[in-house]
């Protein structure tokens, strides 16, 4: 999902005929393929929900809301299952607790949660200013 991701988002690969196909296939058998052991965004369903939700991919959308609610029902019955060995729960982002929340808040928010995956800022803060729950002495004027 990942490389995968990595050619939905450039205009440059899209452009090219064999990567567009590529990822065209690449993406469908993402979409049909049962959910994934682990919910991590590396290399678990959140990764592949973020594919299957890149506005370069519009027909995967109904994929998207499917798998997405598939993962919040099974979030909402289980503990999340983290892409480590035996599902070992750990704080990290790409493979802990820390990334599927992310993770889930995206699936619940997309259009105002911004991708890790793609270092994207979330809508509403522009680039190089801080959120609103910033610390920072120089937002204090210290």
């Amino acid at each position: 999902a990942g490389v995968a991701l990595a050619v939905a988002d450039s205009p440059d690969a899209l452009a090219d005929p064999e990567l567009a196909a590529w990822l065209a296939v690449r993406a469908g058998e993402l979409a049909e393929a049962a959910p994934l052991a682990d919910d991590s965004l590396c290399h678990g369903e959140l990764g592949v929900l973020e594919l299957l939700g890149h506005t370069a991919l519009p027909h995967a959308r109904p994929h998207w809301l499917r798998r997405t609610g598939i993962l919040l029902a099974a979030a909402d019955r289980a503990q999340p299952h983290c892409g480590t060995p035996g599902h070992v729960p750990h704080p990290g982002l790409l493979t802990g607790l820390s990334g599927i929340g992310h993770g889930l808040l995206r699936a619940g928010f997309p259009d105002r949660i911004g991708s890790v995956l793609l270092l994207r800022h979330s809508a509403g803060i522009p680039p190089g200013r801080p959120g609103p729950l910033s610390t920072s002495v120089v937002d204090h004027g210290r």
